[in-house]
């Protein structure tokens, strides 16, 4: 028999016309494991995104030692800097900023002297990425009389291990949600196959062919997926909508993360092109099954 491609189209779509509920519960299941995945890589790629933002407004802060010479630091850093915003800020300046951030409990620091403090040099720089953040703050090392040198790289890099290690959650997680959903799915339509069991062995009885039979099967499975990818993708644009202002408020950013950003083409792709995957997988295994019965 010779494969009619739109024919099998029209054969699962009227197999799952006659058979909603199965339908439902395998879109269903689709649904919930592309939606998750989904969830977690829009929060790991927006919470990147957050952090490369962080990273571009942290000041660099060059501390040096009691006995460094703080206006050749300056010029020093300045020419290290590559032209961006450097301020000179010996131990005086750095004991008022330190008063004016106690507010009300700036009295503890009653007697104190401004020579506990180290002088330092800081610079400016808006818009820089993290990794740029890294590598100017490493130059800023050969600054005269430098003692450390400080971004806030302690956290970032701590916040940048967390999500390296979500990263690999995430393959586990999908990994294992994909299986979970193939094998469900697969047995859902197990029954659907099962129910149809006459109409497979008639035509096996007129010469249909194993391919003959199971291309509309595999035709719905890929439809199916594709209905729970884009099931899924709607659920992630519209959660994003409801929560990326409350977050941007929360965290402290002053736009929200724009829906192409959360969501990006790449994420809406993989996650159709994923259902449809298992789909096709779980149909696969479920009339495989079948066909190769005795």
């Amino acid at each position: 028999m010779v494969l009619r491609p739109l024919s099998f189209v029209r054969r699962a779509l009227e197999a799952m016309a006659r058979g909603p509920f199965m339908t439902a519960v395998a879109v269903g299941t689709l649904f919930v494991a592309l939606f998750t995945t989904g969830l977690f890589a829009a929060v790991l790629g927006g919470a990147e995104r957050l952090l490369a933002a962080w990273a571009g407004d942290v000041q660099i802060s060059v501390y040096l030692r009691p006995d460094a010479d703080l206006p050749a630091a300056a010029r020093a850093a300045a020419q290290l800097a590559g032209g961006r915003e450097v301020q000179a800020v010996p131990p005086a300046e750095a004991l008022r900023r330190l008063r004016a951030s106690l507010g009300p409990e700036a009295a503890v620091l009653d007697g104190v002297s401004a020579d506990v403090l180290p002088a330092s040099v800081e610079v400016r720089a808006p818009g820089i990425s993290l990794a740029q953040a890294r590598a100017l703050a490493a130059r800023l090392q050969a600054v005269p009389g430098a003692a450390d040198v400080d971004f806030g790289n302690a956290w970032l890099e701590r916040v940048e291990v967390l999500l390296r290690r979500l990263r690999w959650a995430g393959l586990a997680l999908f990994g294992v949600l994909a299986l979970a959903t193939a094998v469900l799915v697969s047995n859902t339509l197990r029954l659907g196959v099962y129910a149809r069991r006459d109409e497979i062995e008639i035509m096996k009885l007129v010469g249909a062919t194993d391919a003959w039979v199971e291309a509309p099967f595999l035709v719905e499975g890929v439809l199916q997926g594709l209905l729970g990818g884009a099931l899924a993708v709607a659920a992630l644009l519209g959660l994003h909508a409801l929560l990326a202002p409350r977050l941007a408020a929360a965290v402290g950013v002053a736009a929200p993360l724009a829906r192409a950003e959360v969501v990006p083409p790449a994420l809406v792709l993989a996650l159709v092109g994923g259902g449809a995957a298992l789909g096709l997988a779980a149909s696969a295994l479920a009339v495989g099954r079948f066909l190769r019965k005795p």
